[in-house]
């Protein structure tokens, strides 16, 4: 990889800074009122779900297609084109909300979801300029732009469907009227921010390798290193979405309002995004696997504070979902520098597609049956399901133990 200068290297880590804190103030501000959305338009929680599944699953059918044109035209085309599909997306769902539209609603969050895969693969974009031992801090500097959207985001929701009502909309369009917005400036400072394109100090691969690699990155798959990266990554995302989305229809049913949920969703977005730094820097220094693991058992830990806790046990809750946050925050980013540690630098985007796409696949999933667990059982049985699950990374660490730390492409780091 060509050396980045220090100047260059801190300027673009500031221009998908600030981009992502932008991405994810609107995206939060949209996706912590779903549920309550869903449950206003349907009149029942069995499909509350649905929505917040369809974000996630936009993410998943948007990262393959904005990673392909990421190779083709580079990072900045690709997060900035997907920010500005993700706006439009917002408008539709504020445009539902006030047609009162759950169909439509729910094709809004998909097309916002879509266009935030952008934002998600933008944390890649700092692995490009930096250097192998410190690949896990640059993506966390990026990641850790989500401590503004954790903060911002749901403290904005009070006022956004106030200033929605004083132009005559739905209260609960507000927030996606606020995510549009956002995302739009974010498009326009990753435009103008990002250049020279972080892919440009990766080695470009010849053309013909690049008829061969969609078999080169599935076969990146027999690395250990690879599949215990994704199998981490995935079963974060779904425990954290699992309990996380229905959390809100928790605390609601309790008689609280947004004020409580907006604390305790800030809660936990905040422990998602604001130890990032912390966590890319110990990942570099004791390794990622291990930080993986730790990650894990802060989810398990949070899972069943969560079980425990009524809707009317605001304090409770808002540990829980703090670490949460927290445990996938370290699962995250040690988990997506693990990635692609070993892996040649020609086939490293598709390969971060691949893994991203079945990482939003199965949040999704989660996503969907959140409203339906809920509906079935109860709170407590929903989040010892996601306890239940964190298991499937302890056995692959088992698994693969005696080869995890070897360096399956030594020399050969982008």
């Amino acid at each position: 990889m060509t050396t980045v200068p220090t100047s260059t290297r801190q300027r673009l880590l500031g221009t998908l800074f600030l981009g992502s804190g932008l991405v994810r103030t609107g995206f939060i501000a949209a996706v912590t009122v779903t549920s309550l959305v869903a449950e206003d338009l349907l009149g029942s929680v069995t499909l509350s779900g649905l929505p917040s599944a369809a974000a996630t699953i936009g993410v998943a059918v948007g990262t393959t297609p904005i990673a392909a044109l990421m190779v083709r035209r580079g990072r900045r085309v690709g997060i900035a084109s997907g920010s500005v599909l993700a706006a439009g997306g917002a408008a539709i769902a504020a445009l539902a909300i006030s047609l009162t539209s759950f169909p439509l609603f729910v094709f809004g969050l998909f097309v916002l979801g879509v266009g935030a895969a952008g934002d998600r693969l933008s944390r890649y974009a700092a692995s490009d300029i930096s250097t192998e031992d410190k690949r896990a801090f640059a993506i966390s500097i990026v990641v850790w732009a989500g401590t503004i959207g954790s903060v911002v985001g749901p403290s904005l929701l009070e006022p956004a469907r106030n200033v929605a009502e004083s132009l005559g909309l739905e209260g609960l369009a507000g927030p996606y009227v606020l995510a549009a917005t956002a995302l739009l400036i974010a498009s326009g400072a990753m435009s103008l921010g990002l250049r020279p394109d972080p892919l440009s100090f990766v080695e470009v691969p010849p053309e013909p390798r690049r008829k061969r690699r969609a078999g080169a990155v599935l076969s990146l798959l027999t690395l250990p290193s690879v599949r215990f990266a994704i199998i981490a990554l995935a079963v974060g995302q779904v425990v954290m979405v699992l309990i996380m989305t229905m959390t809100p229809i928790h605390i609601d049913r309790a008689g609280d309002g947004l004020g409580t949920i907006g604390l305790i969703i800030a809660a936990h977005t905040f422990g998602m995004f604001a130890l990032s730094p912390l966590t890319g820097w110990v990942a570099d220094r004791i390794g990622r696997p291990k930080v993986i693991l730790v990650g894990h058992a802060v989810l398990l830990i949070s899972a069943l504070l969560a079980a425990n806790a009524s809707g009317e046990q605001t304090v409770l809750l808002f540990v829980a979902l703090f670490l949460l946050g927290v445990g996938w925050n370290f699962s995250f980013i040690a988990g997506s520098a693990y990635l692609t540690q070993y892996a040649p630098a020609d086939l490293r985007v598709p390969l971060e597609g691949l893994a991203d796409t079945v990482v939003w696949s199965s949040g999704a999933a989660a996503g969907l049956s959140s409203g339906v667990l809920l509906g079935i059982s109860n709170y407590a049985v929903l989040c010892l399901v996601g306890a239940a699950i964190v298991i499937l990374p302890v056995a692959a660490a088992i698994r693969f133990r005696d080869t995890l730390r070897e360096p399956a492409y030594a020399g050969q780091h982008g």
